[in-house]
């Protein structure tokens, strides 16, 4: 009797306790982050557009926070398991550039404003050393054309601590300086103010 105990009923028990144990334990919960309220910036009514398009490739239509290791096969793009943005970043950077370009007066531009996003990563040049990085093209457009009256890339980065929440402070940074840089670019098309893109078969092309 003994001996069936130890061999059979002991064995068991321990392998039930040690299945109990893991019970209960819950998982790691994921960080989720956004970039926040962007204030918005004043311009003359004719640099507002009309409204503003935003495209990206595939492969930041995602939630995920996307970074890179440059002394590790720094062509690869890697994602942080524990944490997640809100929405994909093209959602809340055109939600956030409509706020600071469009919220603060009305547009009498005909023209709309098109945001082709190209970069939004975080890069680790060393382990205790990051940045984050946004590269981006605007064109302005006529109501109808594609052909774009004028165009600007915007390369942008800003330092960061080196790990997700670090990324996502340095992100809020970088999507104030868009926008405000946005907004110069926007303001100066025409210098002397004299709505030279809206008239004629300017902005109403």
């Amino acid at each position: 009797m003994q001996r069936f105990l130890h061999r059979f009923i002991l064995p068991t028990l321990i392998v039930l306790l040690s299945a109990c144990n893991g019970i209960g334990i819950p998982p790691k919960p994921v960080a989720i982050y956004d970039l926040g309220l962007i204030a918005s910036r004043s311009l003359p009514a004719d640099a507002v557009p009309s409204r503003i398009q935003f495209l990206a490739p595939t492969w930041l239509e995602v939630s995920a926070m996307q970074y890179r290791l440059e002394w590790d096969q720094p062509l690869r793009r890697r994602a942080f398991a524990d944490s997640r943005w809100a929405a994909k970043p093209p959602e809340m950077l055109a939600r956030a550039l409509d706020r600071a370009v469009r919220s603060n007066g009305t547009a009498t531009s005909e023209c709309r404003l098109r945001i082709e996003l190209d970069e939004f990563i975080q890069i680790f040049e060393a382990e205790d050393r990051s940045k984050v990085e946004l590269v981006a093209r605007a064109s302005w457009l006529p109501a109808r054309s594609e052909a774009a009256l004028a165009r600007k890339e915007f390369r942008l980065s800003q330092p960061a601590d080196p790990t997700a929440e670090g990324g996502v402070a340095a992100y809020r940074e970088l999507a104030a300086q868009f926008s405000d840089q946005l907004a110069l670019w926007l303001s100066e098309l025409d210098p002397p103010r004299t709505q030279a893109l809206n008239k004629d078969m300017g902005c109403r092309a």
